[in-house]
């Protein structure tokens, strides 16, 4: 490779081009690092609170298929289950000692249209389940006037369904309360008890104590309520109650119990929180629930349908906004990445970023492999002007200097990187070096030659002259190529140029007889 080919190789890289890219291997790492940590950092599982039920009770059960649900997306749902139902639930989740709580829709309607509390999803369809006893002949709402009916515990969904509908009537019974669902129960089967009625609302076959007890006393009926009872009843709370069946033979199949349909009516049980509970806890809770729907069907058997996640929220009217979102777009958990789709600016930001930062990375790569190659072929050129150097030291230190002022004119330009042209320049600087150096062995070797045949001349003078002038010949020849090469400045060419006709004189003058004899 000639000199003239590595400049003009060398111009067809513009180097200093490529040193913006720079800036793209930082701004990438900035892009990336936030990401790297987050995924390199181990999340703790997020804790919420619950509140759902006593251990018998309907809504324990459901509150265990939260917790199960949960666990699937490492969200750490709490729950005492020491609650006597919906309105306990409702208490503490307005008093904020929970961050959710299964609730009737009719328990929370009044703290719903106040925005104290928005809903999750219903999880469950509470039947109002009226019972009495057979040997009493009660077959209608009516015939419990005057009659002894536990209506559920004080805190209980139960006792506010109840106390709701008979003070929609203008029936006078005797109310009656006790601690627990169980205890209810228990005083119920009790033929002694007193009691002559039971009130019970939830889902249909979800408490087992509650199946069992039902189908095991024969002296129990169940009291449908009239069309145009729950006709008032929806038009009243339209929000709260709808018509619906209790079917025949759902406590027990043979006897079928109960005998028939009975017309009843139905709430919502709902999962609840409040709006100031974190956006983020509220869209794990709904996604767990949503992504195991399925799992719910045995409290709300509409779930088991295809498509039938739908019921978890259809039909709400004041549902919590994290949940809504959830709802629509899916796991809240790669949010980032529905936002990135949702944002058309980041888009087209991400992939220019994107973009340039990979034509940085591949020109970057790409001067890398071209700065070799410079590299190589500068040094190849070095190693042809040593060997020129070896005949004549004084011609490569004359190219080398020219190829430095070249690329001293392309880092000016531009055309040449400034790390680059300092790895070159520190090639050059050594080679130079080392001309000089021979420069000045081969003056001294000339300089030597010549005294030494002139000291050689005057020590054969008059002996043997065509010897001597054959040598003065040679001296002449030696010192007339040290000044074509360098070697010699003009005005020591000029003196021993003398001292050589001096010497031509006197070897070419003849001798006196005295000394040929």
């Amino acid at each position: 490779m000639n000199l003239l080919t590595l400049l003009a190789s060398a111009n067809k890289f513009r180097f200093s081009q490529f040193s913006q890219y720079r800036l793209h291997w930082i701004v990438a790492f900035i892009a990336i690092a936030p990401l790297v940590f987050v995924g390199c950092t181990t999340r703790r599982p997020t804790t919420v609170t619950l509140s759902s039920g006593s251990n018998i009770s309907a809504y324990a059960r459901i509150g265990e298929q939260i917790q199960a649900s949960a666990a699937t997306i490492d969200l750490v749902v709490e729950d005492e289950k020491d609650s006597q139902g919906s309105q306990q639930n409702l208490q503490r989740l307005l008093e904020e000692k929970v961050d959710f709580a299964l609730v009737q829709l009719d328990v929370a309607s009044e703290a719903m249209k106040a925005g104290d509390v928005a809903a999750v999803a219903i999880l469950t369809e509470e039947y109002a389940h009226i019972v009495g006893r057979k040997s009493d002949n009660i077959k209608t709402l009516a015939d419990l006037e005057g009659k002894k009916i536990n209506i559920g515990p004080p805190a209980s969904g139960i006792n506010f369904t109840a106390t709701r509908l008979f003070d929609s009537t203008n029936l006078q019974i005797r109310p009656f309360t006790d601690s627990g669902l169980g205890h209810s129960l228990q005083a119920f089967t009790n033929p002694n008890s007193g009691l002559d009625g039971l009130v019970y609302v939830g889902p249909l076959k979800a408490s087992d104590e509650v199946r069992e007890k039902l189908a095991l006393v024969g002296d129990v009926t169940f009291v449908p309520l009239s069309e145009s009872f729950i006709n008032y009843l929806t038009l009243q709370f339209p929000e709260s109650y709808r018509k619906a069946y209790i079917p025949q033979g759902t406590y027990r199949a043979f006897p079928p119990f109960p005998s028939e349909d009975i017309l009843t009516i139905s709430t919502g049980g709902a999962l609840l929180t409040r709006p100031n509970v974190s956006r983020e806890k509220v869209a794990l809770m709904t996604w767990a629930i949503f992504a195991n729907s399925r799992q719910f069907a045995s409290f709300y058997p509409k779930l088991a349908a295809d498509n039938g996640s739908v019921n978890l929220y259809e039909g709400l009217l004041y549902i919590h906004p994290a949940a809504m979102r959830t709802y629509r777009d899916g796991d809240p958990r790669i949010a980032w990445l529905r936002y990135i789709q949702e944002n058309k600016p980041l888009q087209a930001a991400s992939i220019m970023l994107i973009s340039t930062t990979t034509i940085g990375f591949l020109l970057q790569g790409w001067r890398k492999r071209k700065t070799e190659k410079f590299l190589v072929g500068h040094r190849q050129a070095i190693a042809d002007l040593r060997q020129a150097a070896e005949e004549n030291p004084q011609e490569a230190l004359k190219e080398i200097e020219s190829l430095k002022q070249s690329y001293r004119l392309m880092l000016i330009e531009g055309n040449l990187a400034p790390d680059l042209y300092q790895q070159i320049e520190g090639m050059n600087e050594v080679f130079i070096e080392q001309c000089r150096m021979e420069i000045n062995r081969q003056q001294d070797r000339d300089l030597n030659k010549i005294i030494g045949g002139l000291t050689e001349v005057q020590q054969w003078q008059g002996h043997n002259t065509p010897w001597m002038m054959e040598h003065l010949r040679q001296c002449q020849e030696i010192y007339r190529e040290m000044l074509l090469k360098g070697h010699l400045d003009f005005p020591t060419y000029l003196n021993l140029y003398q001292m050589q006709l001096l010497l031509d004189i006197l070897t070419s003058r003849p001798q006196p007889a005295t000394e040929r004899a």
